[in-house]
This record gives structure tokens, C-alpha cells and sequence, in this order.
């Protein structure tokens, strides 16, 4: 085994990039999870063409709906429905915020007062919010 193989068969990662070809593109492993990723979309089976920070947002809307998920057992809040949904909002929109991070949150089940007590305890718990929010502003929104 090589310095490079030896070194390489050290690393434990939880996401592999093995580029390929001559139209910049790679293949992304993270754990069960393949796709390929070109230079500047994502080609995948479903949309075929989504740019390579989508995969940011889908990271983030579903670590944020695990964490409202584990919040609501453990403060006995009733959660019969919850979607997740996430969008950049640009430079261009008439946003005092812009640019940043839509999260938005459809419950079923918690009251206004238990969703917001959900939203801090997202706040608190949620890696990936917890991760980008010192970089980047995140607007957290419920929908009841």
C-alpha cells in the first residue's frame, strides 16, 4: 500500500468526493447516499439540474425537522403533521433581510405559544442551524 493509499485508508469521513471526467463532476457519497454533482448543478433523477448549495438546504430543512421532531417528545407537544420547506432568498428581493435563509415550518397539532417554544428549541438543538446561523441569517417561520 502506497504513503498516499495508507494515508487516504485513515480517513474517516462521512462524505467522499471522487471526481471524474473533463466536465468538472463528482461523485458525492454520504453514507447509503450517491450523486453525482457537475459544475455549476446537480444532476439528479428527480429535477435533473439544482445547484450544488440546494444540497445546503435539503441538510439544513431536514436536520431542523428532526430536532422539531425530538423537541416536541420531549416536551409532550402534540405534533400530528409537520413539512419543511427551505429557500434562498436573494439579494434582489424587496427583503430587509436579504440575502438569506427561509425555513418554514407547517405544524399540526402544537398551539402559537408551544410552535415558538419548538422554533428556540430548534435554535438550541439543531447542528446545522446551530453550524451556519453565526454566518448567515436564518428566518425560522411557523405555519399553523
Amino acid at each position: 500500500m502506497s504513503f498516499r493509499e495508507q494515508k487516504m485508508s485513515e480517513v474517516r469521513s462521512k462524505v467522499v468526493v471522487q471526481p471524474f471526467g473533463a466536465r468538472q463532476q463528482a461523485i458525492v457519497s454520504f453514507r447509503d447516499t450517491h450523486i453525482i454533482i457537475g459544475k455549476p448543478t446537480i444532476h439528479d433523477t428527480v429535477t435533473e439540474l439544482s445547484p450544488p448549495s440546494d444540497l445546503l438546504l435539503a441538510a439544513l430543512a431536514s436536520d431542523c425537522s428532526f430536532s422539531c421532531q425530538a423537541a416536541a417528545r420531549q416536551l409532550n407537544i402534540l405534533l400530528n403533521h409537520l413539512t419543511t420547506t427551505a429557500r434562498w432568498i436573494d439579494t434582489e428581493a424587496n427583503e430587509p433581510e436579504a440575502p438569506h435563509v427561509s425555513i418554514r415550518m407547517s405544524l399540526i397539532g402544537p398551539d402559537r405559544q408551544q410552535s415558538e417554544t419548538l422554533i428556540e428549541a430548534i435554535k438550541q438543538t439543531c447542528q446545522t442551524y446551530r453550524l451556519l446561523a453565526p454566518v448567515m441569517f436564518i428566518k425560522l417561520e411557523v405555519i399553523l
